[in-house]
């Protein structure tokens, strides 16, 4: 018997196979937008665009222990909250030829249950959440016309957005974060590019709708009964799910310059009524006599309320460093970040990074590093055993890192410290080597990934409760995070 849930698939997969193989000798898309052939006339624009096309299969396991606390001389009970999903999914595009320098593209994604989804389990992103369930989703996530004429670029409509730092794609599930609006990206000047955008919405990476930059920033008035928001706002904005309040957008503008050895980065976001983020970057290289080169890189971040402040209070900043070492086959880095505390701020003083991929150096599998106060260290190493022909086409990624959060009594944004220990494994039947962990290539590849998560858990927490009078009674205990992708990139 074939279930609904299968039929769907089964005509959402078998479409996705057709747009590529109608055209077999169009090439796949780059990250970022191609530049389309360029057409005559507007019959051979329409008919002689790109196609793109990926068919993913992403299985998640989280085996999330939990301590329960209770007022008790009895030793703390244990809970297990195991989270999973296992989809079958990706996406399927086509962009248009250059016609009077206009294109136009679009591209659905979807993701559908396959495998093992219990129901008792809760979901990670995967599959849509939406109503407590792990349910299959089709989205449009790209309708866009875009103009091209030399360096200039102006592209209106939903579309992917990889290249804005703090603004990206976030594709670490079945589909990427995709956002609406208008970006012009200038890069007439050799070794300067601009972009300037006016985003609408977002679409996270499990969503159907699109949705306005303050509620995809995940704004909270508060959570297990700590007061999140700092300061004035209107409480009628926000309900059990977050914010509900009038919509607002992002006024986004970036520069990038590379020079020689070195590369120099400034960016602003600024969403109405709630806060503006600047962001800067940069980074040089030392070229050496030996096998390996250096780089050294900085990052700066900060953030602060605006206009009708609707998350209250946000006055916060971040700052990293990282020196890394690289060789065509060995790669490592060391890396440092951290985050103000400040408890007039929201959160005391945590970032907003759910726009796109958060930026810190420390961010890993699982710990992003951007929570008030947190001071992380991380280490990791690269080895690419394809390129002396030891096990051609796989690449193995080892990283780990230290989370020292603000942990005193009285400290009333205090969190556990934590350590991530992750490894990856990347397997390539298209290329024997010369790839990253994450690099999107054509054909087919395969990638596993395990991280261990080790929190804290010696500290009173019933006094820290009676002193704030936080009504939350579970705190995190250590966790395996696993993952597997199957990926053709057509």
């Amino acid at each position: 018997m074939v279930t609904p849930t299968k039929h769907r698939f089964c005509h959402v997969m078998l479409a996705m196979i057709a747009l590529v193989l109608c055209n077999p000798s169009a090439s796949a898309a780059e990250p970022g937008g191609q530049t389309p052939t360029a057409g005559n006339t507007f019959l051979e624009a329409l008919l002689g665009g790109q196609f793109k096309a990926l068919i993913r299969y992403n299985g998640m396991y989280r085996n999330s222990g939990l301590h329960v606390l209770q007022d008790s001389s009895e030793p703390i009970p244990e809970l297990e909250q195991k989270q999973q999903y296992s989809a079958l999914g990706g996406y399927a595009g086509y962009e248009t030829g250059q016609w009077l320098n206009l294109s136009a593209g679009g591209t659905v994604y979807t993701s559908q249950p396959f495998g093992n989804n219990p129901d008792e389990r809760r979901g990670l992103g995967g599959l849509y959440e939406g109503d407590g369930g792990q349910d299959p989703y089709t989205v449009l996530g790209e309708l866009f016309l875009r103009w091209q004429y030399r360096g200039h670029r102006l592209t209106a409509g939903r579309h992917e957005m990889p290249r804005y730092r703090m603004v990206s794609l976030s594709n670490i599930r079945m589909t990427p974060i995709t956002h609406s609006g208008i970006v012009y990206d200038n890069s007439v000047l050799e070794g300067l590019s601009f972009s300037d955008g006016w985003i609408r919405e977002m679409k996270g990476r499990n969503e159907k709708e699109f949705i306005d930059m303050v509620s995809g920033a995940r704004l909270a008035e508060s959570s297990n009964g700590k007061q999140l928001i700092r300061g004035p706002y209107n409480p009628g904005d926000f309900d059990e799910t977050g914010y509900i309040g009038a919509e607002k957008e992002m006024a986004m503008a970036g520069a990038v310059f590379t020079r020689g050895h070195y590369t120099l980065e400034a960016w602003n976001y600024r969403v109405t009524d709630f806060v503006n983020s600047t962001y800067l970057y940069g980074d040089y290289t030392f070229e050496t006599a030996g096998r390996f080169s250096y780089t050294l890189a900085a990052q700066y971040t900060l953030q602060k309320d605006i206009g009708s402040h609707v998350g209250g209070n946000i006055d916060t900043w971040h700052w990293g460093l990282r020196l890394g070492a690289n060789s065509p086959a060995l790669s490592w880095f060391i890396a440092y970040n951290q985050v103000a505390y400040n408890e007039n701020s929201y959160d005391g003083g945590t970032l907003f990074v759910r726009w796109g991929s958060p930026q810190m150096f420390t961010s890993f599998q699982v710990q992003d590093g951007e929570l008030a106060g947190e001071k992380s260290y991380g280490v990791g190493l690269q080895y690419d055993f394809g390129l002396n022909g030891r096990v051609r086409g796989l690449v193995m990624r080892c990283r780990y890192g230290y989370y020292d959060l603000p942990d005193d009594l009285l400290l009333t944004d205090a969190r556990q410290d934590r350590r991530e220990a992750t490894l990856d494994l990347r397997y390539s039947l298209a290329r024997d080597s010369g790839f990253g962990v994450f690099t999107e290539m054509k054909g087919l590849s395969l990638r596993f990934q395990l991280a261990w998560n080790n929190y804290r858990t010696d500290y009173d927490f019933e006094a820290y409760k009676a002193i704030h009078g936080y009504d939350f009674d579970r705190v995190t205990k250590d966790f395996y995070d696993a993952r597997l992708y199957v990926e053709y990139l057509f």
